[in-house]
């Protein structure tokens, strides 16, 4: 009994190691952003994919949207259009529904698609991912503003001047967001260097030229 008790006790002093060692990876993103869709299919994801056991990834699907509460209903101008703000929810609902690893999976998918917000793009995605398409838009229509509206509230005070923008330990800083979006693994290795994972003494992943922003 002692055995297992010592057992279970280094079992939760590792993961609380491990817990401690994970770097915070924000990202404030908007659905309909080229430069955005780019980021996360050429570093977030593949970079998560290989660091996922030391990332904690936290997406914020709000962008350079615009948000005010008339009566006791949210409004929203997103940058690019209704469309875009329909594909923030979709996104913040697939956020609220799923582990992140599972709806970045559906987010990238979307991204690389045609027609980013299209009902098909969602139900085609969703299906990849695991997810039900049916679910995402109950939660649309049910408490999607309010998820939305959340993400508008923690983006505010972050007062980013582009998307894609990344926080590491959500730290502002506009030097390190921009080394992130051309090579994310480099400033993540750099943060995990006093206990570097294996997958930071190899070169999987080339970082990127150019990566158009998009504005506020």
């Amino acid at each position: 009994m002692a055995k297992l008790v010592c057992a279970i006790v280094l079992l939760s002093a590792l993961s609380l190691t491990q817990a401690a060692h994970k770097v915070k990876v924000s990202l404030y993103y908007e659905a309909l952003c080229g430069g955005c869709s780019y980021f996360i299919h050429s570093q977030l994801k593949p970079v998560y994919k290989e660091l996922k056991d030391h990332v904690q990834l936290d997406l914020v699907p709000f962008g350079n949207a615009r948000f005010r509460k008339v009566g006791s209903k949210w409004q929203f101008m997103c940058q690019h259009g209704p469309e875009e703000c329909y594909g923030n929810i979709i996104h913040a609902c697939a956020l609220d529904s799923s582990p992140v690893e599972v709806a970045l999976d559906f987010i990238a998918c979307c991204e690389g698609q045609k027609f980013v917000t299209s009902d098909k793009t969602f139900q085609k995605c969703s299906k990849k991912a695991g997810l039900k398409f049916e679910d995402l838009k109950k939660c649309k229509e049910t408490k999607g503003d309010d998820l939305l509206a959340a993400y508008g509230k923690r983006s505010k005070p972050v007062g980013y001047p582009w998307v894609p923008f990344i926080t590491i330990n959500d730290k502002y800083d506009e030097n390190v967001s921009m080394n992130a979006m051309y090579d994310l693994k480099s400033v993540l290795c750099e943060h995990l260097k006093d206990d570097p994972p294996k997958a930071c003494s190899k070169k999987t992943i080339d970082a990127v030229d150019e990566i158009s922003v998009c504005r506020a």
